[in-house]
């Protein structure tokens, strides 16, 4: 283990530990950053990833602990899974937490298999959650591989308290699949503190990002997976005059994809940006923000854009619109380049537009998607056995 626990003696605080795949920056990771940060002056609180990425790092800069699982991994990997096991059930011994928070699907089979384990044999009953982004039943696979997750995701639930969906489209489609029963499920939406973040001006941002100042910029925030459907982006910006920024993180190989088909489609506007710290304060730098997802949970990149009072054109997918509702920005299917590419040239077209739809969004965001509210919520979930 990383370091070792120093809690003081009783009376103590409760205790959670908050557990993730990876420590790569995405969605999911700033959901557990958010949470650990927000409620570590109420509790005793710890984080454990697999990885020492941008995500620890970002741990380490607060006061909370944090932990390396050093064989937690996304793909499958018999012995590596079979060491991460003794490496988790090992920390929860250690650590004796009253809540277990789990956010990530990997890790959330394997915890709650070695939470059950620690029960048994101990006696203590710490509250398990398990947080599902988006069930990863809905990603772009084949059928046989569709019907094991299910099956996984089924097993995985029945050890769990609470199951958090951060979409009301991810509870109703547990419901549908016969995930877990309807008392275990519940939908907290993502929120964020959207007067704390700080947006830099326009030129200023576009100058950082580009180098230079451009009269017309399409951009993104988004991890380097296939669930993000940039290569139906970098599609539309074929016929498009105007620079596109994607600015991400994640596995090489995922960037790797979209460096090739930008090399071979000779794309000189498009510009991809790896890892920027609080890259949401450069959102005023696009003229339009694009989510081209095959599949979501509720990402925080829309709430971030409608609050920098930039244009969304988004998929329909998972709790999106949820989010994006009553003319506050513009959904489309999935996996359509050509519609996306039209209603790119539509808003560069329309100024007025623009401005009633970002205006509307910023007022819906303050109004339904606060941080303050996810707290609550999510505490309410820890400790009412009735939530």
């Amino acid at each position: 283990m990383a370091k070792k626990s120093t809690y003081s003696s009783e009376p103590r605080q409760r205790r959670i530990l908050y557990i993730i795949t990876k420590s790569v920056w995405g969605g999911a990771a700033k959901y557990v950053y958010d949470l650990a940060t927000c409620l570590v002056n109420e509790f005793e609180v710890t984080v454990a990833a697999g990885g020492q990425g941008k995500f620890a790092q970002r741990i380490k800069e607060t006061n909370i602990s944090y932990y390396q699982i050093n064989n937690f991994q996304r793909k499958i990997n018999p012995l590596k899974d079979f060491f991460a096991f003794f490496e988790t059930l090992s920390l929860i011994y250690q650590l004796k937490p009253d809540v277990i928070h789990v956010s990530s699907s990997k890790a959330g089979g394997l915890v709650s298999i070695t939470a059950w384990l620690y029960k048994f044999f101990t006696g203590r009953r710490p509250r398990l959650i398990f947080t599902a982004h988006g069930w990863a039943f809905n990603e772009d696979r084949p059928n046989w591989q569709i019907d094991l997750i299910k099956l996984f995701s089924k097993l995985t639930a029945l050890f769990y308290d609470k199951i958090i969906c951060v979409s009301e489209h991810d509870r109703k489609t547990a419901l549908k699949n016969s995930i877990a029963p309807a008392d275990k499920l519940i939908t907290i939406h993502n929120g964020i503190d959207a007067e704390s973040i700080s947006f830099l001006p326009r030129e200023e941002a576009q100058k950082k990002l580009l180098g230079k100042a451009s009269p017309f910029v399409v951009g993104t925030i988004a991890e380097w997976t296939k669930n993000k459907g940039l290569l139906y982006l970098l599609e539309a910006a074929k016929t498009i005059p105007a620079d596109f920024i994607l600015i991400g993180s994640g596995e090489n190989p995922d960037k790797e994809k979209l460096e090739r088909y930008i090399k071979r489609h000779n794309l000189k506007n498009i510009y991809l940006r790896e890892w920027i710290n609080n890259a949401a304060s450069y959102l005023k730098a696009f003229d339009i923000f694009v989510l081209p997802s095959i599949k979501e949970g509720l990402p925080y990149t829309i709430l971030e854009t409608m609050t920098a009072e930039v244009p969304i054109i988004a998929t329909k997918v998972g709790g999106i619109p949820e989010m994006i509702k009553n003319n506050t920005g513009i959904l489309i299917q999935s996996k359509n380049s050509q519609q996306l590419a039209e209603l790119i040239n539509y808003l560069k077209d329309n100024p007025k537009i623009v401005r009633t739809i970002t205006q509307k969004a910023k007022k819906r965001i303050l109004k339904k998607f606060g941080l303050e509210k996810m707290l609550k919520e999510t505490k309410r979930a820890y400790f009412s056995k009735t939530s």
